[in-house]
Parts: C-alpha cells; sequence; structure tokens
C-alpha cells in the first residue's frame, strides 16, 4: 500500500473540507451550524439571512418547510457532530497551533472559552456576556482547556437542552405518550400522570440507543441484500449485452448466409434464363438462317432468269423452260409466313414468403395446345374426391411455369358453372380438387388465358353404392373370422370385432391393416362382440364368451373389466355423449330357448363399471324386448336398440323411458327383418342392418324410410356391426358376419 505523505494528507483535508465542511449557501466553510428538521445543515448567519426574520424556513436543498418561534434561527439545533469535524479539520490544516486563536467576538484577545452550543470561542470579556445575554445564557460554555482535553480524550461534550415550554428550565424527562422532551415543570404541569407516562431522558436515550442498534443490524442486513441484488443485476446487465452482441452476431451471420443463399439463387436463375435464351436463341437463328436461304435461292433464280431474258437466245431460253417452270412453281408454293414471336420467358419477383423462391420465379408464355389434362377418373363415388393434375408447356413442349391465369370451372347435371380452386404447384403443374358429394354427372373445363386445353370440357360420374370389400377369411393380419360389431374411431380408422379370432383389428378405409388387441393375459379367451369409444379414447367392448366389459387403451392396454356381477349375457354396447353413461344390452343371442328371466334388457353403468340401473323386460310390448342387440346413441342422449325378434328399432329416453319404436316384420322398403347393427350420422339419419333381409337401409330419426345402401348385386350376405367413416357425405362401413369382410358403400 502507498504511503500517505504530508501533502497527500493535506489535499485530502482540503477536498473534505469543500465537500462536507462547506455551505450550501455561502459555499464557505460552516460557521455556526444549524440543522434543520429535514437533517441539512446551514451556516446560523446564512439561514438569518434567508429567513428575513419569517416564521416559515424553506430549506435551499430539499425545499422542505420549517417552523420558527419568532424568526429566531438561533433556536435551530447546533450541529456538534460538524462543529467537531471542524475542530479535527483545522487541526490537520497547515498553519495549526496548539495554542489558542484570536476571540471570535472582539477579534483582539486571546480565546479562553468555547461555547460548545455555538461552537465559537472567546476571550474571558467575551464570555461574560455570551453568559448573561438571555439568547444565549443557557449555553454551555467551557475553557479552552476543557474543551481541548475533551477533544483528545474523545469524550462527547453535550450541550445543555432547555424546554420550549420553558426555557428557563432544563430537560430532564421524556414523555412516552407524547414521546417529546419534557422539563420538571412540564411533568406537573402539562404531562401529568396518568394521562401521560415520562421517564429519565436518559433511559429514554438508552431505551431509543438500543432500538437504533436493533434497527441498525437490519438496515445492514439490507444493505447486505442491496448489494447482492446490485451484483445481481449488475450481472443481468452484463448478461444482456453480451447476449445483445451474440444475438447481433448471429443476425449478422444469418443475414450473410442470406446473401450467400440470395446470391445462389440469383446465380441459379440466372443461368436457367441464359439456358432458355440459348435454345430459343439456337432455333430463331435456324429460322434466320432457313430464310435466309431461301431468299438466296429466289434471288439466284431471278438474275439467272433476267439474264436469260435479257442475253439469251431462243434456243437457250427454251430448252430450260420445263426445269426452270418446275423450280419457280416450288418456290412460289413455299410458305413466306412470318414466324410467330418468341416465346418469351419473365422474371416474377417474389410478393410474398410463400411464392416461388428467395428471389422469385421465370415465368414463360403457356402454348394452350401442347398443355395437358390427367388424372381425370372414369367415375367416383359419392363422398369421394380426385385432384386433377393440369400441365402447362412452351411450344417446344417444355414444362413450363405460367405467367397466364389458369381458371377452373364444375357444373353439377344442368346447374350453372361454378368456380373451382386452382393451386398452382410453382413446377408447371396445377392441381384442381373435385369433391363428389352428390350423385350425379360432373362436367369440368379448365382454360388458360381463357382458352380451353386439349381435352375439355370432360364428364365425371359420380356414383352411390358398393366401393369395396375389406379382409377376407383367416387369422393373418387383416383377415376375421365370424366378425361382428365395428365403430370408427377419433382417426377414421375402422375399430372391428373379429369375435372368433378373439381379437379386435384396427384398419384404415382404404383396407390397411394398423393394429390388434389380443389381451393374452386372459385365462378364458375373449370373445369381443361389439365396440364403444368414449371421448377419452378408452375402448370399451362386450366379452360374449365372459359376460363382461373389457377396458383398454388405444394402444390395446387393459385398463379396467366391470359387468361380471350385473351382465348374464353381454352382447352390444354404447356410450352416451351427453353423460358418458355406458348402455350394454344384455340379451344370450338365442331366438328359441332364450333365458327370458335373466336377459332382454339394456343395463346402465358409469364409466368406472357402476351398475346405475336395468332397463326393460321380455315382452312384446312397447319398452320391451326380444332380443335386444345392437345400440347406437344420438346427441340428444336418446337410445337406439335392435330389437331382433320383434323386428324393430326401439327409441328410449336418457331416463330410460320408452318413446316409440321404428320398423315393422316385412320385405319391403321400410320394413325390418332382423335388424342388427344402427349407426347414426351427424345430421341424425339412421343405417340399419338386417340380418334376415341381408341389406343395409337409411331412416330419418323418426323412422321415415330414404334409401336402401347396398344393392343386391352387392353380395351383402349377414349384416351385423355398421359405422360411419367421417367423410362429407359419409361412407358406411358394414361388417358381413358370414363372408367375414367389411364391406364400403358410398352413399
Amino acid at each position: 500500500m502507498a504511503k500517505l505523505t504530508r501533502a497527500n494528507s493535506i489535499k485530502v483535508l482540503r477536498k473534505i473540507g469543500e465537500d462536507f465542511l462547506s455551505c450550501a449557501i455561502c459555499r464557505e466553510q460552516y460557521k455556526s451550524p444549524k440543522i434543520l428538521p429535514c437533517h441539512h445543515t446551514f451556516c446560523g448567519e446564512c439561514l438569518v439571512k434567508l429567513s428575513r426574520n419569517a416564521t416559515e424556513l424553506v430549506c435551499p436543498t430539499c425545499k422542505t418547510s420549517c417552523q420558527l418561534s419568532h424568526g429566531r434561527v438561533n433556536e435551530l439545533k447546533t450541529s456538534f457532530f460538524i462543529s467537531s469535524l471542524l475542530d479535527i479539520f483545522s487541526q490537520g490544516m497547515p498553519g495549526h497551533k496548539d495554542i489558542p486563536g484570536v476571540c471570535e467576538g472582539c477579534q483582539e484577545n486571546v480565546v479562553s472559552h468555547r461555547c460548545v452550543d455555538c461552537g465559537l470561542d472567546f476571550c474571558q470579556s467575551c464570555t461574560k456576556p455570551h453568559k448573561t445575554v438571555p439568547a444565549t445564557r443557557n449555553h454551555k460554555v467551557v475553557t479552552y482547556g476543557e474543551y481541548r482535553e475533551a477533544m483528545l480524550s474523545d469524550i462527547r461534550l453535550d450541550s445543555t437542552v432547555y424546554c420550549s415550554s420553558h426555557p428557563e428550565n432544563a430537560v430532564k424527562f421524556f414523555c412516552d405518550t407524547c414521546q417529546v422532551p419534557i422539563c420538571l415543570e412540564c411533568a406537573v404541569l402539562e404531562h401529568r400522570v396518568p394521562n401521560c407516562s415520562y421517564r429519565k431522558l436518559q433511559d429514554a436515550a438508552d431505551d431509543y440507543t438500543k432500538k437504533l442498534g436493533e434497527i441498525l443490524k437490519k438496515m445492514k442486513i439490507k444493505e447486505t441484500r442491496y448489494r447482492i441484488c446490485k451484483s445481481v443485476a449488475g450481472d443481468n446487465r452484463d448478461k444482456l449485452t453480451k447476449h445483445c452482441h451474440e444475438e447481433e452476431q448471429r443476425i449478422r451471420r444469418t443475414t450473410d448466409e442470406m446473401i450467400t443463399m440470395i446470391r445462389r439463387e440469383q446465380h441459379r436463375l440466372v443461368e436457367e434464363l441464359k439456358a432458355d435464351y440459348a435454345s430459343k436463341l439456337k432455333t430463331a437463328e435456324m429460322r434466320c438462317y432457313d430464310f435466309e436461304f431461301k431468299q438466296g435461292t429466289i434471288s439466284s433464280l431471278c438474275s439467272h432468269i433476267e439474264t436469260v431474258i435479257t442475253h439469251g437466245s431462243v434456243t437457250q431460253l427454251l430448252s430450260s423452260k420445263e426445269e426452270m417452270v418446275n423450280c419457280i412453281e416450288k418456290l412460289v408454293k413455299t410458305e413466306t409466313k412470318p414466324p410467330k414471336p418468341p416465346d418469351i420467358v419473365k422474371f416474377k419477383a417474389k410478393s410474398s414468403i410463400g411464392e416461388g423462391g428467395m428471389l422469385g420465379m421465370l415465368q414463360s408464355k403457356v402454348s394452350v395446345l401442347h398443355c395437358s389434362l390427367e388424372n381425370i377418373p372414369k367415375q367416383l363415388f359419392t363422398g369421394g374426391s380426385v385432384d386433377l393434375i393440369i400441365k402447362t408447356r412452351d411450344s417446344t413442349g417444355k414444362l413450363v411455369i405460367s405467367y397466364e391465369e389458369v381458371t377452373a370451372k364444375l357444373a353439377k347435371g344442368e346447374d350453372p358453372w361454378e368456380d373451382l380452386s386452382v393451386f398452382d404447384n410453382r413446377d408447371g403443374t396445377h392441381r384442381v380438387t373435385v369433391h363428389g358429394r352428390v350423385e350425379g354427372t360432373y362436367r369440368v373445363t379448365v382454360a388458360i388465358a381463357g382458352r380451353e386445353v386439349p381435352g375439355a370440357p370432360f364428364d365425371i360420374l359420380v356414383m352411390k353404392g358398393f366401393i369395396t370389400d375389406i379382409g377376407t377369411k383367416g387369422k393373418e393380419e387383416c383377415q376375421f373370422s365370424g366378425p361382428s360389431g365395428i365403430a370408427t374411431n377419433r382417426h377414421g380408422k375402422l375399430v372391428t370385432c373379429d369375435t372368433n379370432n378373439n381379437r379386435a383389428q384396427i384398419i384404415d378405409k382404404d383396407g390397411n391393416f394398423k393394429s390388434a388387441f389380443t389381451f393374452m393375459s386372459f385365462k378364458n379367451p375373449i370373445k369381443p362382440c361389439s365396440i364403444a369409444i368414449s371421448t377419452d379414447d378408452e375402448y370399451f367392448m362386450t366379452d360374449v364368451g365372459n359376460n363382461r366389459v373389457i377396458v383398454s387403451d388405444e394402444n390395446g392396454q387393459l385398463c379396467r373389466l366391470f359387468g361380471q356381477e350385473d351382465l348374464k349375457y353381454a352382447y352390444g354396447i354404447a356410450i352416451s355423449p351427453l353423460d358418458g353413461s355406458v348402455y350394454v344390452t344384455d340379451w344370450d343371442g338365442l331366438v328359441a330357448g332364450t333365458d327370458k328371466e335373466n336377459s332382454h334388457c339394456v343395463r346402465k353403468f358409469t364409466q368406472d363399471g357402476k351398475h346405475i340401473k336395468s332397463i326393460g323386460k321380455y315382452g312384446t310390448k312397447g319398452g320391451h324386448f326380444r332380443g335386444p342387440a345392437f345400440i347406437a346413441i344420438n346427441r340428444q342422449g336418446e337410445a337406439f336398440i335392435s330389437d331382433y325378434d320383434n323386428n324393430r328399432i326401439l327409441v328410449i329416453s336418457i331416463d330410460g323411458t320408452f318413446l316409440y319404436s321404428i320398423g315393422s316384420c316385412g320385405t319391403e322398403n321400410g320394413m325390418l327383418c332382423g335388424p342388427l347393427g344402427i349407426a347414426i350420422d351427424w345430421r341424425g339419419y339412421l343405417y340399419i342392418a338386417e340380418l334376415k333381409n341381408g341389406r343395409v337401409q337409411k331412416f330419418t330419426s323418426n323412422g321415415i324410410f330414404v334409401c336402401r345402401i347396398d344393392g343386391d348385386k352387392d353380395g351383402l350376405r349377414s349384416p351385423y356391426g355398421v359405422a360411419l367413416i367421417n367423410t362429407d357425405p359419409c361412407r358406411v362401413a358394414v361388417v358381413d358376419h358370414d363372408n367375414d369382410c367389411i364391406k364400403v358403400f358410398a352413399q
């Protein structure tokens, strides 16, 4: 550490004197320093001038006002701390001597005493009037030797404090009630017990000093915390600065990379443009050469004819007549039509982020005669769609990006034309999607710059009926043995109960196998009959071999079992979209010899398996069943149950009350014979499979016949479960139990 020299010490003291011991008003060293209530210190004389004998004084530093009693600045407290600093400062400055200075009263005699309250030095003569003047007679005056000894010994010289109400009395007590120092007279008159509680001034000071010490500890802790916070804030500031610099570098790097990519894109586009230009220039030059050659041939022939006519003899003229005439006729017949303007390539600048490359693309004029339409179907099933592909080419047959508008229109039967959306693939092809929503003939036309392309307009036949078979008999993937119930999961895939293979299979609408649920951990093999899927993607399956309900997740992991104590012959199952209740039909699957006492009803459960109630019993009346098989529930919570041997659909409310029935026994349209599977679309239409009639019919929700879904030639033998594939319009998937497959129909 560097040694502090005398010169450096003087510099430090002077700096302290300028910054801390100078009055803010006169800019000189304090004289008789006085403290305002706001704790700012000024010279007593400066405050006298500032107050101008007013009763209110405004602090020059913080603008806080304080009240003065009759404008007496001398009544303000003297800053003993500043006075002590002034003494220490004066002792450390050059020229200081241990002998007293000149009296600050008469400015002549040697100092003999010092007023602790005023901080002024007086001689013997000036001390006496200072002690007798009413304004200063209560000040504490000590000899200069006592003052010097106290300063050297760090002894605190407290001035006597006098009562503001009784100036002749010294303050001796402190009123805890009023929180003010008081004299003995105040204690007897204004602050009497029991209205006030007071104690000795020193005791109150000691107690307050103790509290200040405790507060000081807390303040130091708070100071430490602020110091930590300041450090953290500084770290955050440094991190922000660093992060800003790093992100700036990232921006610059990314910008440089993009500039490089743009340059690369620029080079590619220019090269493509030059390649196209070179190809077309070569063609143009060949045409120029061809026309130049033909022009030269005609010019030579014309010169020859002129020469023969002018200078040739009759014999020469006639001897080349035939050859000359043939040559002339041939040249005359040669086409002299001017060539078409060249196909100009245009650059289309990028106008949005999703358009073309980074800069844009090169577009060419299209020759409509060379354009083509592809992927035109001969027929389309209702609910299906097809993407038509339009290829745009220039006059050379090259695939190009067109700068001319490509449009498409569609008309259904005799309906007016309607515009179709055309999607530009930005590679010389466009895509137009045609949706076959209703049955009929759709006429489609495609045009470029208002001119129809070759093949337009054309017709697409949209049909209803059988689309395809999914699956065959067997035990492999996408093979079935005695399938029954079917449902559609949230992904649009078909979940089918492959009953005799003791599993459920998941297959997409195109017939591709996805997964299977086997549940090999059971002692007795399961025989899934019907399936329902909850909004939580839990799969509920009736196990007819064990008379229970199996619940799994969408991956086939077993979640729980229920119904063993309440179900006798679990068959069909459905879940209410309103309250999530699980409805299970209880039927032994028999017509003759059936268990009339323990089955032929619907059991209602919570999804946790708690039995709520049973609905219906064996019989033919409304609300009675003879073979309740499959079940479906609409958006209103109404349950539609196929009553197999009663040849009807029974409808019950959410509380289990019978509402009405649909159908009667027969083979005509609108009649039912052995109904099993039921499905309900979002419009409320019913799709009902009939085992004995071997067909699927569509009804309104109140039982009015709409149409038949399948046809006599579709080979549907024994329809069981029915599910809807969510297309618009929906497609109908029917389990053909005896054919061990799923048949899909457009409706």
